[in-house]
């Protein structure tokens, strides 16, 4: 069995089918002064022929998923950064080195600064970088490599990774299922593959050694596993697993416009994480009922076009009308060394994961701050809206934005620019720092969410991303559970609402215990994951949940807690939770 991420759910078996995406190699080749400016030329034209490229492939992508297609956009802005192109031709004309060489020097020193980057969701950017130069590469060397086209009968595809391209060409009436060596949740893979509803599973080091084609292959997309060559113990379980998921999720969708109540009438608001307004109009399908984050970071990607407050104010507004009548919180820039990778010359950080990121970027620099700041505020005329401040250390840097805020609301007054007074300020609890002092930030802010992928990093050490400590990686380790109680019982002294963004919001593993600290008013997550929380949520009551989370919160072991988390978790809703025999 081989373990990865799962980033679209369902079961699928088949015979593999291996595809040749291997990385392109580039010679390092001297090119004489009077050739230099013919090679940047030959450079240029593959830039330009890769933007082409994307073009085509986002018109194909926007017919089938149109969160797939924003990301193309992203794509562009890359080929559009002034580091990669700029430092790729100076790299040429100063070293006098192909262009092939150029790009490929370029890229591993931009691929160190992401492997610094702490937030999951940017670092899995990296993948999205390579894609694009390997885009370029392809074009400076005239390579082919073998067609999905080829595919003419339904198989399991395993490959290193897919291109943009690839995806949109993808046999959707051949391609039973999908593994990759690389990328995560966010990238383009995931989201096209969850798209189509293909099984698919990513981040498997060395799969194409482990695979051959006509292996037969199960990808279990649930869990994160392929099965190579299974047993027939294997198989027979799998196709009744997969039955079984196919008649589960048909089942999830059927009350999708119920809230999620309990038993015993405690309701929770079940939102949705997402970074483009491409995505609102699809939320309706699970059962959103709003946008508990709103991501910004898309609009800085581009040095060259930093947002205005118009394109910033547009692009809320929009975002604001198609989501009313419920509420959407906006997350303000989180963005660290990825905004330094496409910026003019900020000095590079031994570790930005504990540098200038979140709530730091915006107080060094407030004039963005503040232009984004005006963009909401102008925004929230439109409906429901919150501002939310990323990555708070301490009460002093609630302090500080809060009066960059009034600044900024008192400039619009004068200038009689309309905006909702009563707009609600909320902080993300994701250090140590700002969940211990969780109390005194309260005093500050009309919310909190806690955003638990950072906070259990930060928490444990542990940086997830990074394959020698991922492991230990323990979302139900007992100090995070006994902090999540901590900042939980703050809230409640407060009598402020307290939510949950990051992963285990939307893991139903975790719904029992986040209901028995008693006061959650919602959970933010991956729209796909709702319609399980929901029916966790729906099939529960307080005082059960209460004594759950009491009994799980007395456990002194990640273990004890795992182990006691998927027994109960099975006992009491058999049929939303099954055991692996693996």
């Amino acid at each position: 069995m081989l373990k990865g991420i799962a980033v679209s759910k369902g079961i699928s078996i088949g015979e593999a089918h291996i595809l040749d995406r291997s990385k392109l190699c580039a010679l390092k080749q001297t090119i004489d002064s009077s050739n230099i400016d013919k090679e940047t030329t030959r450079f240029r034209a593959a830039v330009e022929q890769t933007k082409k490229q994307m073009q085509e492939t986002k018109k194909r992508a926007s017919k089938i998923a149109n969160k797939y297609s924003i990301i193309l956009d992203t794509y562009t802005l890359l080929l559009e950064d002034d580091i990669l192109v700029r430092d790729t031709i100076n790299k040429i004309r100063e070293e006098k080195v192909n262009a092939e060489w150029a790009i490929t020097e370029t890229l591993n020193k931009s691929l160190l600064l992401f492997d610094n980057i702490d937030d999951e969701y940017l670092k899995g950017k990296k993948d999205d970088l390579e894609l694009v130069v390997h885009g370029v590469m392809k074009n400076l060397l005239g390579h082919n490599q073998n067609s999905l086209t080829d595919i003419q009968k339904p198989v399991i595809l395993i490959t290193h990774t897919l291109s943009p391209s690839d995806t949109i060409s993808i046999p959707r009436q051949y391609v039973l299922g999908l593994a990759t060596e690389v990328g995560g949740k966010t990238s383009h893979i995931g989201i096209f593959a969850s798209a189509l509803g293909i099984p698919s599973v990513v981040g498997i080091k060395s799969l194409t050694e482990k695979i051959n084609t006509g292996d037969q292959v199960i990808i279990d997309g649930i869990n994160g596993h392929v099965i190579t060559n299974p047993t027939k113990k294997e198989l027979e379980y799998y196709k009744t697993k997969q039955v079984e998921h196919e008649k589960y999720e048909e089942k999830l969708l059927i009350n999708i416009g119920r809230p999620a109540i309990t038993n015993d009438n405690f309701r929770v608001k079940l939102m949705a994480n997402i970074e483009s307004t491409h995505e609102i109009k699809a939320l309706q399908k699970f059962g959103a009922e709003g946008v508990g984050l709103y991501r910004t970071e898309f609009f800085y990607l581009s040095a060259q076009n930093p947002p205005s407050e118009s394109d910033l104010y547009d692009n809320f507004k929009k975002a604001v009308q198609e989501i009313t009548p419920h509420p959407i919180i906006i997350r303000t820039l989180d963005i660290g060394m990825d905004k330094q990778l496409a910026s003019h010359g900020t000095n590079d950080e031994d570790n930005p994961a504990l540098g200038l990121r979140g709530i730091r970027m915006s107080l060094i620099n407030p004039e963005p701050f503040s232009i984004q700041l005006r963009a909401i505020l102008r925004a929230s005329l439109h409906g429901e809206v919150k501002i939310m401040y990323p990555m708070v250390s301490d009460t002093q840097e609630v302090i500080q934005a809060n009066s960059i805020v009034e600044e900024v609301k008192a400039e619009m007054r004068v200038k009689q620019i309309p905006f909702d007074e009563n707009i609600e300020i909320g902080a993300m609890i994701e250090t140590p720092s700002s969940a211990i002092c969780s109390d005194q930030i309260l005093e500050e802010v009309d919310f909190i969410s806690i955003g638990t992928n950072d906070l259990i990093q930060y928490m444990l050490a542990v940086d997830r991303m990074n394959e020698e400590v991922a492991h230990l990686y323990q979302p139900y380790n007992p100090a995070i559970l006994k902090t999540l109680k901590h900042v939980f019982d703050n809230a409640r002294e407060a009598g402020k609402k307290v939510s949950i963004c990051g992963e285990i919001g939307g893991d139903p593993l975790a719904t029992l215990f986040l209901l028995g600290l008693g006061n959650l008013d919602s959970l933010s997550m991956d729209p796909h994951s709702i319609p399980h929380v929901k029916k966790i949520i729906c099939q529960s009551n307080m005082n059960d949940a209460k004594e759950f989370s009491k009994e799980l919160l007395n456990l002194n072991s990640t273990a004890k807690i795992n182990c006691f988390l998927n027994d109960e978790m099975r006992k009491r809703y058999p049929l939303d939770f099954q055991e692996s025999p693996v």
